[in-house]
């Protein structure tokens, strides 16, 4: 029977993603629909939201539609998730959203398994047994795994759930990741609630200081003067700190300036010679002198060398140009150490690849020559 679309109500569904919709408005348009929309007497919409949303974009006014006779809630249930049971492609959220639709459904039949003449709780082992139903069901393998991505799914962040939706990352890593988040907003909350609870008993050490002293009715009007002069104090301090700390900045600053310029010109006379040295090998070639393989062979060894200590000096280059940016200070030691965790930890990752490079970069500083030997076996 056809009736007006406008008519259908679409409650909360499992099928989040309408990817495609146009591709299957095509088709409606082309061939018709071959399996009517599945409603209730109340047009509640039961089965095809697909199908609903692909005339919608057809702009049509009226679809095709089955009427079905649903005894309750939990025969809807049933029929959304018989709908579907078959349907492995979802995404992690809609997982999620079908495993809530068969646990709702289970817990419905356990309320009756409980209710029924003779039975007066569930068991805890059925309980278990339930989880597991869900999980296998909804495609998790385990209760524990549904565990996990229920977890996930009310903690995680956004981006986390995105990536998860679109196959980019485990549902394992999703949870570590989640549950690492959570660890390091409590602990970040209990410094705050520590500093906090420390900033008051400073506040009531000042007020058993000056009780004795200080009238009652300008002891709070002291204290908030002393906390004051404290800042105060603390911010001279560090304004002076950062006055040093930028003098030598400056003064290191024109040190490394003076020692990259003159490395960038040894550079310069190292491209220089290289160019000569292969103008060496061209007229070597013209020339064809009776020594000429020794001379060639001499000649590419200091070619090779001026290579490699190009390279190297170019290399020097680059890492006291990042220690220009990246100095070792005072206040830059103190920000570190006043930085939140997450900033900690992601700057250790940052050390941890700079020490790999130094480990790498070291026993190539410390290791024997070979460039002549190389050169040797080439020509051989």
């Amino acid at each position: 029977m056809l009736i007006d679309i406008n008519k259908i109500k679409v409650t909360d569904r499992i099928r989040q993603d309408f990817s495609g919709i146009e591709e299957l408005a095509q088709d409606i348009e082309q061939n018709g629909l071959i399996n009517p929309i599945v409603i209730t007497s109340d047009y509640q919409l039961i089965a095809g939201e697909r199908r609903l949303r692909a005339h919608q974009h057809l702009g049509r006014q009226e679809v095709e539609v089955n009427v079905m006779d649903v005894r309750d809630y939990a025969h809807h249930l049933q029929l959304e998730i018989s709908e579907n049971e078959h349907r492995r492609d979802f995404t992690f959220s809609e997982r999620i959203a079908y495993g809530k639709k068969v646990e709702e459904l289970e817990r419905i039949k356990a309320k009756e398994r409980m209710t029924a003449p003779g039975k007066e709780n569930l068991p805890e082992g059925e309980k278990g047994q339930v989880r597991d139903i869900v999980a296998d069901q909804a495609g998790f393998g385990s209760g524990r795994n549904y565990d996990k991505a229920k977890f996930i799914a009310e903690n995680a962040t956004t981006e986390i759930i995105e990536q998860l939706d679109a196959g980019m990352i485990s549902t394992h890593k999703a949870f570590v990741q989640t549950r690492e988040r959570m660890e390091l907003a409590e602990r970040e909350a209990a410094e705050a609630n520590a500093r906090a609870e420390a900033a008051e008993r400073e506040k009531e050490d000042l007020r058993k200081q000056y009780s004795d002293a200080i009238p009652a009715d300008q002891l709070e009007e002291a204290v908030h003067a002393a906390i004051e002069r404290q800042q105060e104090e603390n911010e001279v301090f560090i304004a002076q700190k950062e006055k040093e700390a930028q003098k030598a900045l400056k003064e290191r600053d024109a040190k490394w300036k003076r020692e990259i310029e003159a490395e960038t010109q040894k550079v310069k006379d190292l491209n220089a010679g290289y160019k000569r040295i292969q103008e060496e090998l061209e007229t070597l070639k013209l020339q064809q002198p009776e020594n000429f393989d020794d001379q060639q062979r001499a000649a590419q060894l200091k070619k090779l060398r001026c290579e490699a200590d190009t390279n190297t000096v170019q290399m020097s280059i680059h890492v006291k140009q990042f220690l220009q940016k990246a100095a070792i200070t005072t206040l830059n030691l103190g920000s570190v150490a006043s930085a939140s965790n997450s900033e900690k930890k992601r700057f250790n990752e940052s050390l941890d690849m700079l020490q790999t490079f130094i480990d790498q970069m070291r026993p190539a500083v410390n290791g024997r020559k070979v460039v002549e030997a190389d050169v040797i076996n080439e020509s051989r």
